[in-house]
Order: C-alpha cells, then structure tokens, then sequence
C-alpha cells in the first residue's frame, strides 16, 4: 500500500507518504522525522529504504516533509523547531485517526534533529515506543556552527550550503532547555549512534540514559558516522530497529 498525504497544520501545508503492507489492517505503524536540510526520502535514501523494511516486517511506515522542506509548501527560513513540534503532533494524531492504523501501537521515531522532534513530542503524545537515530540534542550548537563557517548572512539568516537558515529558529531554539520538554515519557525507548558520528557527539547518548533511565537501551554502531552511510551500518540500524518495534508490537494483529 502507497499513499500520498496533504495535511495542514496552522494553514502550513505539509506532504507525505505512507507504506504498509496490504490488507485492512489495524497495523502497527512508525512515524518516521527526518532531519535538518533534509527530507523523507534521506541521504542515499536511509529513510526511504527503512519505510520498506518496516512494511515487510508488517508495519505501516509514516513520512512527511517538515514545512518547508522536501515536497511541503513553505520556505526553509520559517522553519523552527516549535513549528515542527506542531507539525510532529499533529502527524501523530492524523496517523491515529487512520482506519488501518492501530493506534495503541504507534511508534515515534526520527534521524538527527528528527529524532530531537520525536524526542520532544513524546510527552505530549505518548506513544508506544521511541527510536531514536543520532538525535540531535545539541542542534542548537550544531545549526549555530554552520552558521558561523558557511556563506551569510543573508537578508533573514544565514546560508548554510544553499539554504536559508532564519534568525527566528536560531533565537527560538536559545530559549529551549531541550532536555526539561523531554521529561514526561516513560515508555520504551531504543537509541542508534554511529561511534565516528561527525555532526552530533556520541556522548549525547549518555544524556538520553541520564534522562530516561531503565527505559532506555542504547546501540553504538561501531565505526558509522551520522548518516550510517555504509551498507553494513545501514543494515545493522535496520535490523535493531525493526527487532525493537517487533517486541513492542508482538501480539498485535498484523
């Protein structure tokens, strides 16, 4: 099953896709963010390839294009980290509503500053399980060191390789203590981070384990760097993550 999605969050358009497996379902499903700069598809499709993975381990995979990236309306300096904290609740709740979905078996998930978003949405919409994929919990040093060493300013922000960073999620994202909105979820949560990660420090792990406590189990992928951009790295985030959303929805009827 394929299917292209409009939804629109505070009259922000925003597209996506969705694949499952066919059949009426109710399924298991995975929301799966996508990080800064990128898209649903990812680099050398990472996203894209695990959506399928996820449909032949029985689950419905759930992608959208934050405003103002990939295929949504809008331009990438709007884009702020509340505006996608927004957009990731209302993704939730649209993927609940969905007749073939079995909403008590939705799984947040998401790659770098995607995975930061699932992060932080997590207690507020409490799913079944959290995976997280080199979350970005430093994105607010991170996206102010482009900042500094790429092209700009610009007239609304900076140019980080082409694309227009805005003051307003630099300013926004000062204000944010990124691990006090994450307090408030005490479901399962399963960490993937490449050991050489060159944009997010592996130590942030520590931070996610200081947070979430027994809830959390933690995979360094040895040797991977932060787009797992190896076919041996790519398979091994593939295998945990389906086997961690496999034991959560074990039962269900897929």
């Amino acid at each position: 099953m394929y299917q292209a999605v409009e939804l629109s969050v505070n009259d922000r358009l925003i597209r996506g896709v969705v694949r499952g497996p066919e059949g009426k379902g109710p399924f298991p499903a995975v929301i799966f963010h996508h990080g800064f700069t990128v898209d649903k598809v990812g680099m050398m499709r990472l996203h894209e390839l695990f959506a399928r993975e996820c449909v032949k381990a029985g689950f419905v995979c759930v992608r959208f294009d934050f405003y103002g990236l990939g295929e949504s309306d809008g331009d990438f300096n709007e884009m702020t980290i509340g505006k996608e904290l927004e957009e990731a609740e209302a993704i939730y709740q649209w993927t609940c509503s969905q007749p073939y979905i079995d909403e008590k078996q939705v799984v947040i998930s998401g790659h770098s500053m995607g995975g930061l978003i699932a992060t932080l949405v997590a207690p507020k919409v409490n799913p079944a399980g959290l995976l997280l994929w080199s979350p970005a919990l430093t994105m607010y040093y991170q996206a102010g060191l482009r900042a500094r060493t790429l092209v700009g300013p610009t007239e609304k922000g900076w140019d980080i390789g082409g694309m227009e960073l805005g003051r307003e999620f630099m300013e926004e994202a000062a204000t944010m203590d990124f691990l006090q909105m994450a307090y408030g979820y005490d479901g399962p949560v399963l960490i993937l981070h490449g050991s050489q990660d060159e944009q997010i420090p592996v130590d942030v792990v520590g931070r996610y384990q200081y947070l979430y406590k027994d809830q959390c189990k933690a995979v360094i992928v040895e040797g991977a760097n932060h787009q797992f951009s190896s076919l041996k790295w790519k398979g091994q985030v593939y295998e945990e993550s389906i086997r961690f959303i496999t034991e959560l929805t074990k039962g269900a009827d897929r």
